[in-house]
């Protein structure tokens, strides 16, 4: 599922559980940053198919937590066929008929323009209610929006106010979201909101880390390979990255695959390096791509390709990441083209 790319999740919106701390979400160079759709129940389930038609059922019956979850199948294609625009109706329904989680959501889409003619401020209306009525991902999304404020056309719909992102943080971290745990301790170890606090910051970050959650898993990595705020570790961090790529999160599998090519804090391992930056690469991770490319170009864990270096590089250079652009630069030289190392 794309990421939404508005201002919520990283610096702009996502769709599933979104990146925080010091890299925030995103499968891109970019990233997303702190507005989640959030997830269902059906990950869960054992037919996802089955479970979508039971959604729909309940959802023809009136039930608007059956219109909100068969939304999330529809938005995400589990067990039906993606359809953002009827997954925009049905949330539109339960809106209709009071759900806060329904106004969450439907207001990222508006954000996004995904299955609606894309309305910020339509966005940004829909999510404050669902904060005022206490809905956890309003909240968050909520926060999101005051962490990063949003702008449109030289109009503040939101203004930034750290201090107001830390207090709606907190709010759902203590709820126990692991998603917010980790913004917040973003927050509290940038310093972002008027509060420095490192030892507290940490503490969220463990909790989200310990959850689960892959944003925080890396970031938790990140600290122990440079020594910020924990004893440096290189297995510590190994540990981190290895955990973060293994929920899907695709800035820890370039971090645990970097690792693993570079033999620290784990044996080295290209073939294992390749493997997980495929993995990246293939969630449209700008690092990723790049990172797989070097590799190809020298004969790392796999062939020497550079027609496939090439691909990857211009794949990354599109998302305006500086790295690939120099790799791009390098592979179509023709003053000094480049050759496969000899066998």
């Amino acid at each position: 599922m794309r990421r939404l790319r508005v201002l919520l999740a990283g610096g702009a919106l996502c769709l599933a559980a979104c990146a925080a701390t010091g890299e925030r979400a995103g499968g891109g160079a970019a990233g997303s940053g702190g507005i989640a759709i959030g997830s269902t129940g059906a990950a869960i389930a054992k037919n996802d198919a089955e479970a979508a038609d039971w959604y729909r059922q309940a959802a023809e019956d009136g039930v608007p937590g059956a219109m909100v979850d068969y939304a999330y199948m529809l938005l995400y294609g589990r067990g039906v066929e993606e359809n953002e625009a009827v997954a925009a109706a049905w949330l539109r329904e339960a809106v209709d008929r009071g759900s806060a989680r329904a106004m969450a959501v439907l207001g990222v889409l508006y954000l996004e323009g995904r299955g609606v003619p894309e309305d910020k401020a339509e966005g940004v209306r829909l999510i404050r209610l669902a904060a005022e009525k206490g809905d956890p991902l309003g909240m968050r999304n909520l926060g999101a929006l005051h962490e990063h404020g949003l702008t449109v056309g030289g109009k503040a719909l939101q203004a930034r106010d750290g201090a107001e992102a830390v207090r709606l943080y907190r709010r759902v971290a203590e709820m126990g979201d692991s998603a917010a745990q980790a913004f917040l301790a973003s927050m509290l170890l940038r310093g972002d909101g008027g509060v420095k606090d490192d030892a507290e910051g940490l503490v969220w970050l463990r909790k989200s880390a310990d959850q689960g959650y892959g944003p925080a898993q890396s970031h938790l990595g990140h600290l122990h390979e440079k020594g910020e705020i924990v004893p440096r570790s290189s297995e510590e961090a190994a540990r981190w990255y290895r955990r973060s790529a293994e929920s899907g999160y695709a800035q820890g599998q370039v971090r645990w695959a970097l690792a693993l090519a570079a033999g620290k804090g784990v044996g080295r391992n290209d073939g294992e390096a390749v493997r997980w930056l495929r993995l990246a690469a293939g969630q449209n991770n700008a690092w990723g791509q790049t990172e797989l490319a070097s590799m190809i170009m020298e004969g790392r864990g796999a062939a020497c390709d550079l027609a496939e270096a090439d691909a990857l590089a211009e794949k990354a250079a599109r998302q305006a990441y500086g790295e690939a652009k120099l790799l791009l630069g390098r592979l179509r030289d023709r003053k000094h083209p480049p050759a496969c190392p000899a066998s």
